[in-house]
């Protein structure tokens, strides 16, 4: 009895499942990836709302990011949201085709 063959069967059968969990998680890793820079872009969005916001736009344009202000009392909450592209066909029926991150952060009017 030949095993070889077998063993080459069950890998056949086997490896679309594998293929989908490593591309899914390639899939993970890149929105960890994303929302990890849109973290540090916040820090860049609160320097340059508070002291040039002139130059606020073309950051938010370059980086492809949209941006939200709320002004409640002494506060204001700046939020910051971009889209993830999601390739693996099992990720995107469950998260959608593109996938929204955002980070949020409140200063205090000066």
């Amino acid at each position: 009895m030949n095993r070889k063959g077998q063993a080459l069967v069950e890998f056949i059968i086997i490896l679309p499942v594998l293929l989908l969990i490593i591309i899914s998680m390639i899939d993970i890793g890149n929105i960890f990836v994303k929302k990890y820079d849109l973290e540090n872009d916040i820090q860049t969005v609160e320097n340059l709302y508070t002291n040039s916001p002139d130059k606020l736009s073309s950051y938010l344009t370059k980086q492809n990011i949209s941006f939200k202000a709320e002004t409640s009392d002494d506060m204001t909450t700046l939020t910051i949201s971009k889209e993830v592209k999601i390739n693996t066909p099992v990720l995107e029926k469950v998260l959608g085709k593109n996938y929204k991150i955002e980070s949020k952060k409140t200063i205090l009017n000066e």
